[in-house]
């Protein structure tokens, strides 16, 4: 097979090309304008419809972005990251609303309260001795801090039970956090259980603060020899459950009133830098 001359064959497409507007026949040679628009025209229009299909493609994407991205937000609002959720669960009639101040301006059945971005390590003696007596969201510089009040607006006593949890943690900071709460005028402080397995205690030359209002006194104690105070914290009820209780007849137009404190503690052997970075979430919520 011989090897075709490339100069030889550019002339010869060159000629072609020359000469392409005519075609010969029989009759003669007739103009093929028509041929040619008829060819452009269907290009144009094959071009013209993979323009709009781009288009379209990428409108199609932005609408699609633009429902994805609401729905993230939506998403981080009802879910922010460290927030403080309370709720309640009620499978039928609506019978106990939440509110921030004793005085109901509203149904609610939930109440969020807002995370601490960057929080420091502190000790008990470090939170607002009058925590429990300031009503809605007060948190201090290191510890989340909320009271609410619950209520019963049917027309029947009813039976609740409510359970602290851990949503979410990282980095094992749940080790180190302590909870205190308060119920009715009556606090009980929670810690998880110890490397060991044991309960966490702490001890100072001062009295701990909200004895007075401990539902366990037994669980503050003092060596008088060595002039040592003792507080041992409840553990929690379970990995993902810092506190769980039952409430009995709850009258109707009744209310009951907590307080919940939340901070990474000092004292905790736990404490230590490799939870740095750490974050938790909680929530509280109520059924009956």
């Amino acid at each position: 097979m011989q090897k075709r001359d490339r100069a030889n064959r550019s002339n010869d497409e060159r000629k072609i090309k020359k000469w392409n507007f005519f075609v010969k026949k029989k009759g003669g040679m007739r103009f093929a304008w028509l041929e040619r628009f008829h060819y452009w025209w269907l290009g144009g229009r094959s071009i013209t419809r993979s323009i709009f299909r781009i288009v379209a493609a990428w409108q199609g994407v932005a609408i699609i972005s633009g429902v994805l991205a609401t729905g993230y937000v939506m998403a981080a609002f009802y879910t922010g990251a460290g927030e403080f959720v309370i709720r309640v669960d009620h499978p039928g009639e609506k019978k106990m609303i939440l509110s921030d101040t004793p005085d109901f301006p509203e149904e609610r059945i939930t109440l969020k309260g807002k995370a601490i971005k960057e929080a420091d390590n502190i000790s008990i003696f470090d939170i607002d001795p009058q925590v429990a007596e300031i009503d809605g969201e007060h948190n201090g510089p290191d510890y989340v801090a909320y009271t609410f009040y619950v209520k019963n607006i049917g027309y029947d006593p009813i039976t609740y039970n409510y359970a602290l949890s851990i949503r979410r943690a990282t980095q094992e900071i749940d080790k180190a956090t302590w909870v205190l709460l308060y119920h009715n005028g009556k606090q009980q402080i929670f810690a998880a259980p110890s490397a060991s397995g044991g309960v966490e205690s702490q001890y100072s030359e001062y009295e701990f603060p909200f004895r007075k209002d401990a539902r366990d006194p037994q669980r503050y104690q003092l060596d008088e020899k060595k002039g040592i105070y003792q507080l041992q914290a409840l553990p929690f009820a379970s990995s993902k459950i810092v506190a769980t209780a039952q409430r009995d007849n709850l009258q109707p137009q009744e209310v009951d009133k907590f307080t919940v404190v939340i901070w990474l503690e000092g004292e905790d052997p736990e404490c230590v830098d490799d939870i740095l970075g750490g974050t938790i979430e909680m929530m509280m919520k109520f059924r009956y």
